[in-house]
């Protein structure tokens, strides 16, 4: 690559980092004004199969590090989780609810990019059980967690760290994540359900997010490598650094500092000198009162309809809402846009929605403006209104026979308008949940946390009924072994029972067929603008 062309993509790099100072994601403006020059970065899977070359180091015996924090803190967790693809209403844990079951991190020293102090903290989750899916993925068993502390005393515990070890030595630091998943969403969702106040600086962070990171380093060394994702398992065979995998809960930790060590031997001004500051962008957003939310995360076909279904069932409303259109060669599976609100104060309400579920995907709200939807105007359009026929209908998935809204098999109530399901799954047997002081439970049969004035799932207030820790239902379709001698929970999508093979009495329903989307639905009272 000659230097013409190299100065000219780190302008690129440049232009893209003032885009991201004004809230436009790396899913936006860079692809508009950076990435369309870079067909590599549109490839988001398969870039290339071939093993891509060691670049040379030609600034690796520079002494001073450029990072201008004394300290790097690498932060994992691992989450309660759940999955079941062929029916998702037997899901026992969603991404909405998920609380995390192991914090580890790591403190780097960054002038030496040496260790200073690792720890791993065991989290015992509160609401939500340890399935054998997460086991599966996690490594974590129950007889780890089962003498764990809890969220808060975790928190507790990074804090004393923190404040014994940098605050009062005065040693500034950041943190770095592999995706920003942990520091945007599941800290933030998870206090606010528990009603936890965080330490400042995870309220507000500053943040690298090491895939970003490694996609400003790219710029520099293409065409010679190509990644073909930011995984850490492909990062470490294009670097040739080595991945832990020996230490449970500190391996992905650990591995990230290795690839840390490997981008800060070049030195590049624009590489881990600019981290993420929310809460610059917080004050940003107060300051001028604005009006404007970021959405990251949306399901990729996502309507007008369920957008504004999503919002209204929160008690908000938005003035307008605009999607970010995806480059032809963009394939990512969601979608980003902004919301506008009529007022400052709807909109900082909307932040409170960051990390709730659309469907089966958590959202990401967070702070935006004005000026940013200007500066975009040429890669935004309306959010579509009908969905695209590909669609794929899930198992029990029903639509309203009120409003026509496509529904998921677990809501028992239309997410749109409350109506009832025509055809429920069968009732099922209560089991005790774990339900924390100050939970209650809706007159539509869902358990909401402390925290929540309004049913997440129908809208309706809370209601003093008493109903704090009551007996929860299983997830909609589970059912029990008819067999006396077994009696084993099964989930629904089991035609069998999974111990002893007795037939399920009550098989799940085929699913509906789909709504036809291509052809137009008129209702009383629909009119045309």
């Amino acid at each position: 690559m000659d230097n013409l062309e190299r100065k000219r993509k780190a302008d690129a790099v440049d232009n893209e980092e003032e885009a991201r100072k004004l809230q436009i994601t790396e899913d936006a403006v860079r692809q508009y004004t950076q990435i369309t020059n870079d067909a590599a970065y549109h490839k988001p899977d398969e870039l290339s199969d071939q093993q891509a070359p060691v670049p040379v180091l030609d600034k690796v015996n520079t002494p001073a590090s450029i990072i201008p924090f004394d300290r790097l803190i690498v932060l994992n967790v691992e989450a309660t989780c759940d999955e079941n693809p062929t029916n998702p209403a037997a899901v026992q844990v969603t991404k909405e609810n998920a609380e995390i079951i192991e914090l580890a991190y790591v403190v780097v020293d960054t002038t030496s990019m040496e260790i200073t102090h690792q720890q791993h903290i065991f989290v015992r989750p509160e609401r939500t059980p340890l399935t054998s899916f997460c086991t599966s993925i996690t490594g974590i068993t129950w007889k780890q967690l089962d003498s764990a502390g809890t969220f808060k005393d975790a928190i507790r515990a990074l804090d004393e760290y923190i404040q014994q070890e940098l605050v009062a030595k005065k040693l500034s630091f950041c943190f770095v994540t592999h995706g920003g998943w942990i520091l945007r969403m599941q800290l933030p969702r998870e206090a606010r359900d528990k009603n936890m106040e965080l330490p400042a600086y995870l309220a507000y962070y500053q943040m690298f997010d090491l895939k970003q990171e490694v996609q400003r380093w790219q710029v520099y060394h293409q065409p010679e490598v190509s990644l073909r994702t930011t995984s850490l398992a492909d990062l470490c065979e294009t670097f040739h650094v080595d991945r832990v995998m020996d230490t449970s809960g500190l391996d992905a930790c650990l591995t990230v500092v290795n690839v840390l060590r490997y981008l800060a031997a070049f030195h590049y001004q624009d590489i881990l000198t600019r981290p993420i500051d929310f809460g610059a962008d917080l004050q940003h957003f107060n300051q001028e009162a604005s009006k404007v939310v970021r959405l990251a995360g949306l399901p990729y076909e996502v309507t007008q309809g369920e957008l504004e279904a999503w919002f209204s069932s929160n008690g908000l409303r938005p003035a307008m809402t605009y999607m970010i259109q995806a480059s032809e060669h963009n394939a990512k599976p969601s979608v980003s846009g902004f919301a506008m609100f009529h007022s400052h104060e709807d909109a900082s309400r909307g932040l409170l929605l960051n990390g709730r579920c659309l469907g089966d995907r958590p959202i990401e709200v967070s702070p935006s403006s004005e000026r940013v939807i200007e500066a975009a105007a040429n890669i935004l359009t309306q959010f579509p209104v009908q969905a695209n026929s590909r669609r794929r209908v899930r198992p029990g998935d029903w639509n309203c026979p009120n409003c026509s809204f496509h529904n998921f098999a677990s809501r028992r109530n239309c997410f749109k308008c409350n109506a009832e399901n025509p055809n429920p799954p069968p009732s099922t047997h209560t089991i005790n949940a774990t339900s924390t002081g100050g939970d209650w439970l809706c007159s539509c049969g869902f358990h909401n946390y402390a925290s929540q004035p309004r049913c997440l799932k129908c809208g309706s207030e809370q209601r003093n009924t008493g109903t704090s820790g009551s007996r929860i239902h299983v997830r909609p379709g589970d059912w029990f072994c008819p067999n006396p001698e077994c009696s084993f929970q099964n989930f629904a999508s089991r035609t069998s029972c999974y111990r002893c093979q007795t037939p399920n009495p009550n098989p799940p329903h085929p699913p509906q067929a789909s709504y036809n989307y291509t052809e137009t639905q008129f209702r009383v009272g629909d009119w045309i603008w």
